[in-house]
């Protein structure tokens, strides 16, 4: 897949292609429809797939109050969207100029004179343009006129609801891990950096990886998690389990997100880890003494075992 991040680094306008637009946060099981219908389509006529996406949320400049956290970081989206068969990923940087241009020159200068759009795909809710003005009536209506096809694709329903990122964040902060799985289509990870933390694990036998998120990403709901966490050294995949919250037991520990792999010895400050949460264990507890919670985190160890089925 050929990456661009900006309008600018394209060196020139693409010949023909077919085209997929949206903002594709998480790449849920929608999203992928979107996608998949462009792969299809490209396929078919012998041209190459390109999906159009932005930097980030049109919300973080036009209503930052407003602004969703993001289920994926821009690696993370980028190599779901390649697993797809896209054969080019252009990223545009939504600033104001690109806020104030109307829709009527988005069609004809982006989407026809620069990307070349024979054939453009999007979910029958999407707006685009200023004011989102832009939207799939209008694409039908120019359609004839700019020499492009509109395939507008049907929401996905899973569990008799449709996909959605806002479905995903609500279940995510709900901590119902296999739904958020369910509508995205592929497990759910948090990138986080591993800091200095208060070595409060370690002092009860259990040493954690204290991470602060890299990106602006949802965060699970407070509690006690089965994870797999991806280590950068050799790219090995390890079980452990996470601990989300404001560690109630301890007076002053303050909130912190914890990660313990299971049976790992080494350094791992600084480097950044990525956490796919499996399954919420418990809630976060507070115990009367510090045996006590160091029983319960023996117990949470156990059933961590369990769930993600290792010795």
């Amino acid at each position: 897949m050929i990456l661009y991040e900006g309008l600018e680094k394209i060196p020139a306008p693409f010949a023909a292609t077919t085209v997929a637009i949206g903002t594709f946060d998480g790449v849920h099981v929608g999203h992928q429809a979107i996608i998949r219908t462009a792969v299809e389509d490209a396929r078919t006529h012998g041209r190459p797939a390109l999906v159009f996406t932005f930097d980030r949320h049109p919300a973080e400049l036009l209503r930052p109050t407003e602004a969703p956290p993001y289920i994926t970081t821009p690696r993370q989206r980028n190599r779901l969207i390649e697993q797809l068969g896209v054969d080019i990923l252009v990223i545009a940087h939504f600033d104001t100029a690109l806020a104030n241009l109307g829709h009527e020159e988005f069609v004809e200068r982006i989407l026809v004179g620069l990307c070349g759009a024979k054939a453009v795909v999007e979910g029958r809710d999407f707006c685009f343009g200023k004011g989102r003005a832009g939207n799939l009536a209008y694409l039908l209506s120019v359609q004839a006129h700019y020499g492009f096809e509109v395939h507008a694709v049907d929401p996905v329903f899973v569990n008799g609801l449709p996909a959605s990122s806002t479905r995903v964040r609500k279940c995510l902060r709900l901590g119902d891990i296999a739904e958020a799985e369910a509508v995205l289509g592929h497990p759910f990870w948090l990138e986080g950096r591993v800091v200095p933390g208060q070595r409060l694990g370690r002092k009860l036998g259990y040493p954690t990886a204290n991470l602060v998120p890299t990106y602006r990403q949802v965060v699970p709901a407070d509690g006690i998690y089965a994870v797999w966490v991806l280590v950068p050294q050799g790219g090995d995949l390890l079980p452990g389990v996470c601990s989300i919250g404001e560690r109630p037991t301890v007076e002053g520990a303050g909130r912190a997100i914890e990660v313990y792999l299971f049976d790992f010895e080494g350094d791992l400050y600084d480097q950044i880890l990525e956490v796919r949460f499996v399954r919420r264990i418990r809630n976060e507890e507070r115990f009367d003494s510090l045996d006590a919670l160091q029983a319960q985190m023996a117990r949470d160890v156990a059933e961590a075992h369990r769930v993600l089925e290792v010795d």
